[in-house]
């Protein structure tokens, strides 16, 4: 897979493209983000991250050359397609999908889901306290409380956005070693 640097120039320019304000062209830029991700999550990708970024840099670029792009969401999600493509027909990629559908147990769903609710709690009982709050509250605010709440902590709201953002990751990261876990524990079980 063919893979180009993001330049600060081009980021810039990506930015101002998703909106002139940089505080909404942040937000934008989550949107967008985490747009991607689904998608590359929903085709069953096992690296939606490095794929997401792959995407934005090559959509950046496009931005860089000039290109006139009428709607940057549907030029992104084509884009993705094709990053995802690539990725599916690389012979230099070591994972095959079909193995990794081979070592998955069969697990039902409800099972799944209070798996996953046991891991999240876990994981949010591992924050520190503050950021525990701070996710809690995020996540039953609206734009108003999330401004009233970055004002208390005296931050801005990118500050705020990316304390959250990093949050959320390491929460993420966090559920899915414990669930890889669980999936271990229960095929050695029924191996048994």
């Amino acid at each position: 897979m063919r893979t180009w640097d993001l330049s600060q120039e081009a980021f810039f320019q990506l930015l101002e493209r998703l909106d002139v304000n940089p505080t909404l062209a942040g937000a934008e830029y989550e949107k967008l983000r985490s747009k991607l991700i689904f998608f590359f999550d929903r085709k069953g990708c096992p690296i939606p991250n490095e794929l997401c970024d792959e995407t934005i840099n090559r959509v950046a670029q496009k931005i860089g050359e000039g290109c006139e792009i009428p709607d940057l969401l549907k030029f992104s999600l084509g884009v993705a397609r094709l990053v995802l493509l690539e990725y599916w027909n690389d012979p230099k990629k070591d994972w095959d999908p079909l193995d990794e559908q081979l070592a998955v147990p069969v697990i039902d769903r409800e099972d799944f889901e209070e798996q996953r609710f046991e891991c999240m709690k876990k994981c949010l009982q591992s924050l520190s306290s503050e950021d525990r709050d701070l996710i809690v509250k995020n996540c039953s605010l609206d734009k108003n409380g999330k401004l009233e709440m970055a004002a208390t902590l005296g931050l801005t709201m990118n500050a705020l956005r990316l304390r959250v953002f990093r949050i959320r990751a390491r929460l993420r990261e966090c559920c899915e070693k414990c669930i890889r876990a669980r999936k271990e524990v229960a095929s050695r079980s029924r191996a048994l």
